[in-house]
């Protein structure tokens, strides 16, 4: 690694049974609409908050119900939430934080059957000793092996980040989050 690591972690990453709340007109009547994103026949989505300036406005979408987002969603399209997990926590901004994130994971299960439960212990302020390439810009999870960056899967969510259960360095791109997706047209 090119820097000690100083900062290790255990996370346990657990998928939240729903992203959003279904909520009433009465709750409605309670938020302050900041922005109107998206205004079409049968669709509306709003920014709302408790006040025009509310630093932790949520997205609310409205169909045949009115939906309440978190505010680790965001729209990326008109027919596309992002829901984003919680960030990997950092200490400070360094050379593993350039266009992404560098983690190092190791996983592991722990707890005794039944209860047992995936947990990866994490170290997010190292990056490969060989590593002196350009990091990918696209979207995906990266996987170092042999000098090299291998796209594992072309989804940033934590799903696919499990999937592997590869210990070693993983390279997140951009925003260095993991995420799911949410189509607007399946909200049940």
């Amino acid at each position: 690694m090119k820097k000690k690591s100083i900062f290790i972690a255990i996370l346990s990453l657990f998928s939240c049974e729903r992203d959003y709340e279904v909520i009433s007109d009465k709750d409605f009547k309670k938020l302050v609409i900041q922005d109107t994103l998206v205004n079409k026949t049968n669709l509306l989505v709003m920014t709302v908050g408790k006040s025009v300036s509310d630093a932790y406005s949520k997205i609310l979408v409205k169909t045949d119900h009115l939906y309440l987002f978190g505010t680790d969603c965001e729209l990326k399209n008109d027919s596309t939430i992002l829901s984003y997990y919680p960030a990997f926590i950092i200490d400070s901004y360094g050379e593993f934080r350039k266009n992404g994130i560098w983690v190092y994971a190791q996983f592991y299960t722990e707890g005794n059957f039944p209860f047992n439960k995936k947990v990866i212990k994490y170290s997010v302020d190292s990056i490969p000793e060989t590593w002196n390439e350009k990091s990918p810009t696209q979207e995906g999870i990266y996987f170092y092996e042999n000098n090299l960056l291998k796209l594992l899967s072309k989804e940033q969510s934590e799903e696919k980040f499990m999937e592997k259960e590869k210990n070693g360095f993983y390279f997140i791109p951009n925003k260095g989050r993991l995420f799911s997706t949410i189509n607007i047209n399946e909200l049940d």
